[in-house]
């Protein structure tokens, strides 16, 4: 088992939003990643263990979407927990979100408090709030 601060992803395409997450993240307690796209962003959730990820759905390149379904295709990244950004929260975009494999939906804009309950919610959360037994939240 890992020890020492729980880690996050954070994937937004923002610099300010990156920073202003950042800084809360860290005061809370988390360890902080950070990737302004999908393809970044992919790479270091190879490299790096993590317990959960935070992913915008409008991101350069490729959406967040396709960055989440990829996760999820993946054996050794597939339980990882996630929590969706964006500025849409209709009805199909969470149900989109969920398709792909989204623990939580955030709309934006959100506290930073909100984002780190949600966050150590799926970090210490019940098996429920896991794929393939989850279902989206709205935080």
């Amino acid at each position: 088992m890992r020890t020492g601060p729980r880690r996050v992803l954070v994937v937004e395409d923002d610099p300010a939003l990156v920073a202003s997450m950042k800084r809360h993240l860290l005061k809370v307690g988390f360890g902080v990643l950070t990737a302004y796209d999908h393809w970044t962003a992919f790479a270091q959730l190879q490299a790096t263990p993590l317990d959960v990820a935070c992913i915008d759905l409008c991101l350069p390149d490729e959406s967040g979407y396709e960055l989440c379904e990829r996760i999820r295709r993946e054996p050794v990244l597939c339980l990882l927990p996630i929590v969706v950004t964006s500025e849409r929260a209709f009805p199909d975009d969470m149900a989109r979100a969920e398709e792909a494999g989204a623990n939580a939906f955030l709309k934006k804009p959100f506290s930073m408090q909100l984002l780190a309950e949600a966050l150590e919610m799926l970090v210490t959360g019940r098996a429920e709030s896991r794929p393939p037994l989850r279902r989206l939240r709205r935080v």
